[in-house]
């Protein structure tokens, strides 16, 4: 079954709601998920290293229409199966998928394989998993993500072009991002893999990942210390004042930040995050897409 993408849904809202105590991760992820939605996925469907579920559900929405989903950690997983949204769960290693070939008509990844050193065997095993004509879609931080982050950008436009690769270098360590193909690097990686890239499509503007990179600091999301992480913490749960402050919190930025949840990247310019589509040769059936 085939269900249109509504431009007009609110990822925004709905990852504040989840991510209340770390925003910026939220307008990152609506914005991720906002292009990915525009995609086509057929079944059975395949989430590579699907996490707690979060992004599955938001993305797929109705229960049961993400066919299998895995992920290395224990914890996560369980929490990806009372999401509710995948038929199955699987405790696994990308480099070594515990199903038979041509299994799954689409893969989908979102922002896991710039946290793999060596991912080229992952996407061989992704590719083996896949039907002839299965396509593999996935999101990941792009060629051009350390030179739009704002602090890369404020020092270099100083003149201050190590301090700005020293900037971008604290960022990798933090995020334990080991590349940023570029969509011909990623031709070749799947080339190598028996797939042929269909599409590579920039999104996070440069405004956007500017913005983005400001609120890791000051909501303490980038591990400094913060006010808001102080109020955010857990532990201070029990005195029941942070739902309020969730609340008031998703209504102010879901208002502040909605333009820039919209913005596209220009045709002619590159963003920070990269959507690529690959193609297994071949044919294949069933097709939805995400809601």
């Amino acid at each position: 079954m085939t269900k249109t993408h509504e431009r007009t849904k609110d990822y925004l809202t709905q990852l504040l709601k989840a991510y209340w105590f770390a925003p910026p991760v939220a307008l990152w992820r609506a914005v991720e998920l906002r292009t990915a939605a525009e995609e086509t996925y057929e079944r059975p469907l395949l989430d590579l290293g699907c996490g707690d579920g979060l992004i599955g559900r938001i993305l797929f929405g109705t229960p049961g229409t993400v066919d299998v989903g895995f992920d290395p950690w224990l914890g996560q997983l369980e929490r990806a199966r009372q999401s509710g949204v995948y038929r199955h769960v699987d405790l696994a290693d990308g480099h070594h998928l515990p199903y038979p070939a041509g299994t799954f008509a689409t893969a989908f990844s979102n922002s896991v394989l710039e946290h793999i050193p060596d991912v080229a065997p992952v996407v061989r095993e992704t590719g083996r998993v896949l039907k002839p004509g299965g396509h593999f879609i996935f999101t990941v931080p792009s060629d051009c993500f350390r030179t739009l982050l704002d602090g890369y950008v404020r020092r270099a436009g100083a003149g201050d072009v190590a301090g700005a690769e020293a900037y971008a270098a604290s960022v990798d360590r933090w995020l334990a991002h080991h590349h940023y193909h570029t969509p011909e690097q990623w031709s070749a990686i799947l080339a190598d893999a028996g797939m042929a890239l269909t599409k590579a499509r920039y999104y996070i503007p440069e405004a956007v990942e500017r913005l983005w990179d400001r609120m890791n600091a000051r909501f303490g999301v980038n591990r400094q210390r913060s006010l808001w992480g102080i109020l955010a913490s857990p532990r201070l749960r029990p005195l029941g004042y942070q739902a309020l402050l969730s609340r008031l919190l998703v209504g102010h930025l879901g208002r502040r930040w909605h333009a820039y949840y919209e913005m596209d990247v220009p045709p002619d310019e590159k963003g920070g995050g990269l959507l690529i589509v690959a193609k297994k040769e071949g044919k294949g059936g069933n097709s939805r897409r995400a809601q």
